[in-house]
């Protein structure tokens, strides 16, 4: 069996299973469905050898991560996003940088890591994934003001957190496995004008091609046209960017995103055309999640983890206690400036509701072999991960239970 032949068996193989899995959970509103499939991944490569596959960087960052970006920041209500932005770009800008530092200091204590291993831990595993929690909030009907906070926060620091990443990762091979020039002002200063440059003008060209796109399809009656544009503009943003200008891919794809969804009264008046295309971008991203869920579950042998469990333990409380140390402050300083603060409940959802999957797993198999050599850190982050989606996933039903947001669309969101 050639290798094409042998990879579509197994990405059918895989459908099939997300299939089933579909079919029993279609009716059970409280159970996530992304949970379930990473629950399933974890024993598909016992029972089933054949639907395994290899998940590398270049797949998650140049197949997968784009339709997943694009679909997300296109179905945005735009407007509801501009009220939230302030908190949004805090909880970025601010709360990331400040939680990688706080997670990379407890995690030379913790893990036993040198401090420029543990700080490149720690922006890898701190991206967070809203897909799955999104699902559940659609499910039981959750307030649009805390969905979209969780869907802005997480489009932005994933973009952000990759820039970080980058960048220390540089630091860490210049530095000669170092890290403390970042200590002093200077080193400290160039960084954080490598991350602005970097991510800043990613965003930027993302959004002035989006905004283009958007003018033109605006001039469009034909769905396949409109459709071709959309794909260029998803993968041809992130690939010119990342690999041609060598700036950030991603926030390049979520500018793009905004600003081509960005339609009158927060796509109220699309076309018919447009909404066959948005119909499109929503099946495929739910594809390639399905696909890339399963494989998460079933990347990394069981025998790893329970090698390794009391690591993977440990990080994931640390991750879940970092965000709360970062998400609670900066909420209630924001909450003090503006005229509609976000509840305590809501913090709780905040805090609970960051999953880490998507982009962890694709940053921790980007690593050179100098920095992952004798640690476990990809058993760690897979082990996160799907500790995050499957017990924080099937739970988040309970938290709302627990907080009243629940059903909470209807009517006014929870003081």
């Amino acid at each position: 069996m050639s290798g094409l032949v042998a990879t579509l068996t197994a990405v059918l193989g895989i459908l099939v299973v997300a299939l089933v899995v579909r079919l029993l959970v279609r009716n059970h509103d409280r159970v996530a469905y992304a949970s379930v499939l990473v629950a399933v991944g974890l024993v598909v490569p016992t029972l089933a050898p054949a639907l395994r596959l290899d998940l590398t960087a270049d797949v998650i960052f140049l197949l997968l991560l784009p339709a997943i970006i694009f679909h997300g920041t296109t179905t945005l209500n735009v407007r509801e996003l501009r009220h939230n932005a302030p908190l949004i770009g805090v909880l970025t800008l601010v709360g990331l940088p400040v939680a990688v530092g706080i997670l990379g200091v407890a995690g030379t204590a913790v893990f036993g890591f040198d401090l420029s291993i543990a700080l490149l831990f720690a922006a890898v595993i701190l991206p967070t994934d809203p897909a799955a929690v999104l699902s559940i909030f659609n499910q039981l009907d959750v307030a649009e003001r805390l969905a979209i906070t969780i869907e802005g926060e997480s489009l932005l620091n994933d973009g952000v957190a990759i820039v970080i990443f980058s960048s220390l990762l540089a630091s860490y091979r210049a530095a000669g496995e170092s890290v403390t020039s970042l200590a002093t002002p200077a080193g400290l200063a160039s960084f954080t004008g490598d991350v602005a440059v970097v991510g800043g003008g990613g965003l930027l060209i993302g959004a002035t091609v989006g905004y283009l796109a958007h003018r033109l399809v605006r001039r469009l009656d034909d769905t396949m046209a409109i459709l071709l544009v959309s794909v260029v503009v998803a993968y041809g943003s992130f690939l010119v960017v990342e690999h041609y200008l060598h700036l950030s891919g991603v926030l390049a794809t979520v500018g793009a995103g905004l600003a081509m969804g960005a339609h009158e009264e927060t796509h109220a008046h699309m076309s018919d055309p447009e909404e066959t295309v948005q119909e499109v971008w929503s099946t495929l991203s739910f594809l390639v999640t399905t696909v890339l869920y399963v494989l998460i579950g079933s990347a990394v042998p069981p025998t790893a983890f329970i090698e390794h469990w009391q690591l993977v333990a440990l990080a994931a409380v640390l991750v879940v206690v970092v965000r709360a140390i970062t998400i609670y402050p900066l909420v209630s300083a924001t909450n003090l400036v503006t005229a509609d603060p976000i509840p305590r409940r809501c913090q709780h959802i905040m805090v609970w509701g960051g999953l880490h999957t998507v982009v962890p797993v694709a940053l921790v198999l980007s690593l050179p072999a100098s920095v992952t050599a004798g640690r476990p850190l990809e058993t760690m982050v897979f082990g996160v991960a799907i500790l995050s989606i499957v017990v924080q996933g099937l739970l988040m039903p309970t938290a709302l239970d627990l907080t009243g947001l629940a059903n909470s669309a209807g009517g006014e969101e929870p003081a």
